[in-house]
């Protein structure tokens, strides 16, 4: 899937914005964004690779990565940490949230605009902006040429940055629901069975939920999950490789 350029549009606001990515995109960052920062401080165990023999080898015993988020510094992290944690919420609980970040911060994900600013509270603190005042006696013409002059009295450089956040791909849907719900059935209890039985699934009980054909799927999707998460963690999205 390759994602689709936005193209200007008038906000309710009368804000100009260039967006180029799509809700849902910046909906799945702010999900495995909210699971990356729920476990920070903490460490996703790895298996580490096969010493080559006989049929298949072996594996050599398993290696731990700490979550450190280092990445994403426009956001704050400490609001989406008091956030209930993510395998608490419910899915009511979950589009609230998304929805939430996703009109703080939709800004972060467009190129630069001229910005409409009604009240103090709606300045950007972003190096790429600078601010001025623009009487309504100005025509085009004038307040051009001014601009222009501020640029060069002040010394305001161009900048070459386009989006402050950019993905490392494509956002894939698909992929990345399925790897939040390997995700979340390896982490918490879940129903099964016709009794109701709360329990945590093993690999096989999962990919009958999930539409996988067999458990190594399952193995294989969960390794992804937690690459895409320690990727997170290093500002990197949406990489599920090491």
């Amino acid at each position: 899937m390759t994602l689709k350029n936005r193209t200007i549009k008038v906000n309710k606001d009368k804000s100009l914005s260039k967006i180029h990515y799509g809700k849902k995109d910046i909906w799945w960052f702010f999900q495995w964004l909210k699971v990356c920062v729920d476990l920070e401080g903490s460490s996703i165990e790895f298996n580490k690779s096969k010493q080559k023999g006989g049929s298949y080898g072996s594996a050599t015993g398993t290696t731990k990565q700490k979550i450190k988020i280092t990445g994403w510094k426009e956001i704050d992290l400490k609001e989406i940490k008091s956030v209930k944690h993510h395998l608490e919420m419910t899915d009511k609980e979950l589009f609230s949230y998304l929805n939430k970040m996703f009109n703080k911060y939709i800004h972060l994900f467009g190129d630069f605009t001229i910005k409409y600013i009604k009240s103090p509270k709606d300045l950007i603190e972003d190096n790429n902006y600078f601010t001025v005042q623009i009487p309504l006696s100005k025509n085009r013409v004038e307040t051009d040429t001014e601009l222009e002059k501020l640029r060069q009295i002040h010394k305001i450089p161009k900048s070459e940055k386009t989006r402050t956040i950019s993905f490392y791909r494509p956002a894939k849907h698909k992929e990345l629901n399925t790897l939040y719900k390997v995700w979340l059935r390896k982490n918490k209890d879940f129903e099964w069975g016709r009794k109701g039985n709360i329990k945590r699934l093993n690999n096989s009980e999962i990919a009958r939920q999930v539409g996988y054909k067999g458990y190594r799927q399952v193995q294989l999707a969960y390794v992804s999950a937690k690459n895409l998460i320690v990727n997170m963690s290093k500002g990197l999205f949406p990489k599920n490789k090491l």
